[in-house]
């Protein structure tokens, strides 16, 4: 029973202040997906990558600039996914 306990929990939220830690934990997240729902959720933080009016790169070329951490941090896959459908038909319409 003590080793359940002391078992790493799978990340479910994207975490991370920097570029890399976002980076890595967008990859630790697709990671433990199925190939569809990570096609999906790769498509989705693409979509919420090019929808921030800071898409400057960084001095070392990341894409995720401070406000893309933002829009994702403490979120579920579920609902990045959601949010980029929403950011998608917003533009069509």
């Amino acid at each position: 029973m003590l080793v359940a306990a002391c078992a790493v929990k799978p990340q479910t939220i994207l975490k991370g202040d920097t570029a890399f830690e976002m980076q890595s934990s967008i990859q630790r997240l697709a990671s433990d997906l199925p190939p569809d729902r990570r096609n999906e959720f790769d498509r989705a933080v693409e979509t919420i990558i090019f929808s921030a009016t800071d898409r400057r790169l960084n001095e070392n070329g990341d894409r995720l600039s401070p406000q893309v951490i933002q829009k994702l941090k403490g979120r579920t896959v579920g609902q990045v996914i959601e949010d980029a459908k929403l950011l998608r038909a917003v533009a069509s319409y």
